[in-house]
């Protein structure tokens, strides 16, 4: 265990990033004792922690924390005690921990789901670090938050959420007409120009489509139509597939009056679960994502994320290696290699 080893998580160009990965290293050795069993974590939080971020995945985290909070405070042209920092659908990632620990002026806690509040107060009373609000709910919530208290979070950040947000199109329109930001920076595993992470995408949307969706919108319109045929609930359960809320039973009212049918924007092979509007990796294109974003006033930027060099085998890490080079030297193309994207939408103030 290299408790003890300094290691660099972000190229240390500059004060900013020489503090960062200070805290960086100082949050892996927090993280690299923590013993998560000892806590009142439920089974499923623990599982999810120790498999997405501990043990062989913590040093990736832990990088790619210090990678988002370095370039969305560069982009702020402004320093970390001036600013406020929400980490948005942060689970129970290490954004909000390294967020916690960097000297920003607040650090906000958001997810959808109200019981990783807990999970996430559970871990930070462990390692005594500070986060001044914890918000559940989805954008709504945080933009009624954030104008019931007068705040203004100057870096909305997210690590891989946006590929999960039931109406992409929505969130950034009411993020940007809300003004309680300036900076969102999001990134996102769901790559559509990395020809391995896209197929890996359609398999995964195949896979979860199959077992699991498909069979949940059934039951679904069953519920709304008892006595629906076998026909109309085939053809319901593909009209179906991507929505959920009021979208989905709209279109099953829309079928049965035989109303035109809203088509799901950019749904390709995407598809999600109906009752939570939750996609299961939301995979669309650099241009969709520029669309949204541009459409809602922001500007947007799409830039290459990089690859995790600290895995178990040394040949691995030489192939990963190399490909963070080739990112490197393709340059504003990087992203057609990189394994995530960093995708930032930013109000103009000038």
């Amino acid at each position: 265990m290299d408790i003890n080893k300094e290691h660099k998580f972000i190229e240390i160009k500059d004060d900013t990033a020489r503090l960062i990965n200070d805290r960086a290293n100082h949050l892996y050795q927090k993280l690299l004792v923590l013993d998560i069993s000892d806590t009142d974590i439920d089974d499923f939080g623990k599982y999810y922690f120790t498999n997405h971020h501990g043990g062989s995945r913590l040093f990736f985290s832990v990088q790619s924390s210090a990678d988002i909070i370095y370039r969305s405070v560069k982009k702020t042209n402004k320093s970390i005690p001036g600013l406020s920092f929400i980490d948005y659908g942060a689970g129970l990632g290490t954004l909000f921990l390294l967020a916690g620990m960097v000297g920003f002026n607040k650090v906000y806690f958001n997810d959808y789901f109200p019981q990783w509040d807990g999970y996430a107060k559970t871990i930070c009373d462990k390692l005594e670090i500070t986060i001044d609000d914890y918000i559940s709910g989805d954008i709504d919530a945080v933009i009624d938050y954030g104008k019931a208290n007068n705040v203004h979070f100057d870096i909305l950040a997210s690590r891989n959420v946006a590929e999960h947000i039931y109406k992409l199109r929505d969130f950034y329109t009411k993020l940007y007409h809300s003004g309680i930001t300036s900076l969102c920076y999001a990134t996102t595993t769901a790559n559509y120009h990395n020809l391995a992470m896209r197929l890996k995408h359609y398999l995964h949307h195949y896979q979860v489509e199959k077992k699991q969706y498909k069979d949940q919108r059934a039951v679904y319109i069953k519920e709304l139509v008892p006595a629906i045929t076998d026909n109309d609930l085939h053809e319901l359960i593909k009209l179906t597939r991507g929505k959920a809320f009021a979208d989905f039973t709209n279109t099953v009212e829309r079928y049965f009056k035989k109303q035109p049918i809203p088509p799901v924007e950019f749904l390709y092979t995407n598809t999600c679960d109906c009752k939570t509007g939750v996609w299961a990796e939301n995979l669309i294109t650099r241009s969709n994502y520029a669309d949204i974003i541009q459409s809602a006033g922001f500007t947007f930027e799409y830039t290459a994320g990089f690859w995790d060099t600290h895995y178990k085998y040394g040949l691995v890490n030489f192939i990963t290696g190399l490909l963070n080079r080739l990112i490197k030297i393709t340059g504003k193309k990087g992203y057609w290699f990189a394994p995530f994207v960093n995708i930032t939408a930013a109000k103009n103030n000038g």
